[in-house]
């Protein structure tokens, strides 16, 4: 018995997307590094963030192994379909946790995306309260270089 093409195609595909997941993770990752290197609160919540989605694309990729594993001929010949079974368990775990890693991630980049609106809103308005505290001096000075 031969491994069916069709589970090796896509469990081929699943492994494949996993590993080039990994890729644009981490090219942001560099970026967040240089861009947010003075900011230790970014760079705290960026670096979970990277550790989130890196674990996601492995855990992609185990899927795509297991998906290959579980129908292999020697797993069905060998211990019958209870060892298939488990493993396709297993795959629903996997893809459980990969769901709530997923969904942690939505909820966190939210909420830090709200506050990060939040202390430019305030930053914005301490700028604001200052530029109308000093307009009042500009134009006493701008009237007084006019009429001299």
């Amino acid at each position: 018995m031969n491994l069916d093409p069709i589970t090796a195609i896509f469990g081929g595909c699943v492994v494949l997307l996993g590993l080039l997941l990994q890729l644009p993770h981490r090219t942001a990752w560099l970026l967040q590094q240089t861009e947010f290197a003075s900011d230790p609160r970014e760079l705290k919540f960026y670096a979970a963030r990277y550790r989130r989605r890196r674990q996601t694309s492995g855990l992609i990729t185990l899927v795509g192994l297991m998906i290959v594993l579980a129908d292999l001929p020697n797993v069905w010949n060998q211990a019958g379909p209870l060892l298939a079974t488990i493993l396709w368990m297993a795959i629903g775990c996997v893809c459980l946790w990969i769901s709530l890693l997923a969904i942690g991630d939505l909820m966190t980049t939210r909420a830090h995306v709200r506050a990060s609106i939040a202390r430019l809103a305030a930053h914005k308005d301490q700028l604001m309260n200052q530029l109308e505290r000093l307009r009042p001096d500009a134009k006493a000075d701008e009237n007084s270089l006019k009429g001299n």
